[in-house]
């Protein structure tokens, strides 16, 4: 079997396992868990992203009705978001029109697919981890941060972005990895694990004990049972 895995998973692929466990066979266990505590991390952040999407989202949208009386901040972004983010967000209202027209059924031969409008929880739900995080940036320090944002985080204190920002870049940086299906074994696990606590301490502390009981036994049950490696 262990020929099979070598073949199936590519020699090049367990190269980075096989190093740092020290034998191929150590490798493949190595790999094995790999899968594993990814699958618990990908749980876990799931839950992080929602809920971190939807307190920013909720913070902007108060923003929009005080700053213009109603209305979406996505119709019309504040002008201090950045090309980029305003970019991300055109994109994100195309790929949630794409998705309502693939689940609409079939048109009749000839006819056209009806062009239904997204709400906001639809663009919202195709914004990326990378859009909220870069909310998150020190360059909003005086602005979004300090007008809103700051908001979605009642038990931070002080309110200081720095506190935030970082963890976030870091759960970030952590999410791509896993969805890319990157080794993650060097990685300080448990730390990953207390910054998503952390995180969801600052947004909601109710959230944050559910998570404790639903997501975090699934990750240290993963730590624990990560195979001994190297010689």
């Amino acid at each position: 079997m262990e020929q099979v895995l070598q073949q199936r998973l590519a020699p090049a692929r367990l190269q980075p396992y096989t190093a740092a466990a020290g034998s191929p066979r150590a490798g493949i266990r190595l790999y094995q868990w790999n899968v594993e505590v990814s699958g618990a991390l990908y749980e876990a952040l799931h839950v992080i992203e929602v809920v971190l999407r939807n307190a920013l989202h909720e913070q902007l949208s108060q923003l929009q009705l005080k700053r213009h009386g109603g209305g979406s901040w996505l119709d019309s972004p504040f002008p201090e978001l950045t090309d980029r983010a305003r970019s991300d967000i055109d994109q994100a209202r195309r790929r949630a029109q794409e998705e309502i027209a693939r689940k609409q059924s079939p048109p009749v031969r000839g006819g056209a697919v009806q062009w239904i409008v997204p709400s906001e929880g639809d663009i919202v739900a195709q914004l990326s981890f990378g859009f909220w995080r870069y909310l998150l940036a020190s360059r909003y320090t005086h602005t979004l941060w300090l007008d809103a944002l700051r908001h979605a985080f009642p038990e931070l204190t002080p309110q200081t972005l720095a506190y935030v920002e970082g963890p976030v870049k870091r759960l970030h940086l952590l999410r791509n990895r896993v969805a890319h299906l990157e080794p993650v074994y060097s990685n300080n696990i448990a730390l990953d694990m207390q910054n998503m606590t952390t995180l969801l301490g600052y947004l909601c502390p109710r959230t944050q004990a559910w998570f404790g009981s639903t997501r975090v036994p699934r990750l240290k049950a993963a730590i624990a049972s990560r195979p001994k490696i190297g010689p």
